[in-house]
């Protein structure tokens, strides 16, 4: 397995293609067989951003960043769509910085570089309904460099895999949850699978900007227990499973103040019932907006949550607003 400093190897097309990618790619096809490029974010640019004033450009009904898919900007939560802009409505700044990557952008570059090769993208932006999903299917087979998110860690036989690349690794640890790690993990084993699953020799190249993150170099030596062993020990010091059993208490309005008072009452009420101090409750204070509404979360972590809510069930759960998540 190969790890590939971005920093320090970057190609003239595009930063997040290395020069040792574009090598071993054309060895590959050289030898008649097949790349996968993994990368699981889906379009062009993951955001917009003014340089002059700093807004970044957000969906009107969610707090997350509009995707640029070439003149468009689309929200991949609700599936709401705006034209690109050309200048800033918060400073009319004609300074709009894209950055990210997406499947959108390397599929592009890939085609700059490789023009002849029968080059394929394959996320649900590009299979819409179940239609062009068989027909994707059956282009899977015919194509020799294979550009895609998540959607091709599971499921999917390939024959002839001879390079499998991860564009930039550390985009799944950007996600702020305890287990985001293991999921890495679990991805990249279930993404290297698909290259070994036929017994033939598979090239494996993994692209970091931070090369030197501990978990990274776990992964890349597949050095799974010392990747369990270091898990453990920060799950125990900050009290996570499987030390403790966990959930979310997720309460949602379209009223933003609506929604903080509920929630505020609601931890209020879940203290005065945890008389035992047993349970840990968290009030989350930051909200997000997503589907027009706001959600606050209470995250409680404790060793009989599953019992402490069981018997509290029905003083707290009368709001079809408030949704219960166990981890």
């Amino acid at each position: 397995m190969i790890l590939v400093n971005l920093l320090q190897d970057q190609s003239s097309q595009n930063k997040y293609i290395s020069n040792t990618l574009i090598k071993e790619l054309n060895e590959t096809l050289k030898k008649g067989k097949k790349a996968i490029i993994y990368i699981n974010k889906k379009g062009e640019y993951s955001s917009l951003i003014c340089e002059n004033c700093k807004k970044i450009f957000k969906c009107k009904n969610c707090d997350s960043s509009l995707n640029i898919h070439g003149e468009s900007m689309i929200c991949h939560i609700c599936g709401y769509s705006e034209k690109l802009k050309q200048k800033c409505d918060n400073c009319d700044s004609e300074k709009l910085l894209k950055v990210g990557v997406g499947t959108e952008q390397i599929e592009k570059a890939l085609k700059n570089i490789f023009p002849k090769k029968y080059i394929f993208r394959f996320d649900t932006e590009s299979v819409k309904n179940k239609t062009l999903k068989i027909n994707s299917l059956e282009t899977l087979s015919k194509a020799e460099i294979i550009i895609g998110t998540k959607m091709l860690t599971t499921g999917f036989d390939f024959d002839a895999i001879g390079l499998v690349t991860v564009i930039l690794i550390e985009q799944e640890l950007q996600i702020a949850k305890y287990n985001s790690e293991e999921k890495l993990y679990t991805n990249i084993k279930q993404l290297l699978g698909r290259g070994e699953r036929k017994g033939e020799k598979t090239n494996f190249i993994i692209q970091s900007f931070i090369p030197e993150n501990e978990t990274i170099k776990m992964i890349c030596e597949d050095n799974y227990k010392n990747f369990f062993i270091k898990s453990l020990k920060e799950r125990k010091l900050f009290n996570y499973p499987p030390f403790c059993e966990y959930a979310i208490l997720e309460y949602r309005n379209e009223n933003k103040q609506k929604a903080l008072d509920y929630s505020k009452n609601l931890k209020n009420k879940l203290d005065n019932l945890n008389t035992d101090k047993k349970i840990e409750i968290i009030f989350v204070e930051n909200s997000f907006k997503k589907f027009n509404k706001f959600h606050y979360k209470i995250i409680l972590k404790g060793q009989n949550l599953r019992y402490f809510l069981k018997n509290i069930k029905t003083e707290i759960f009368n709001n079809g607003n408030l949704s219960l998540i166990f981890e």
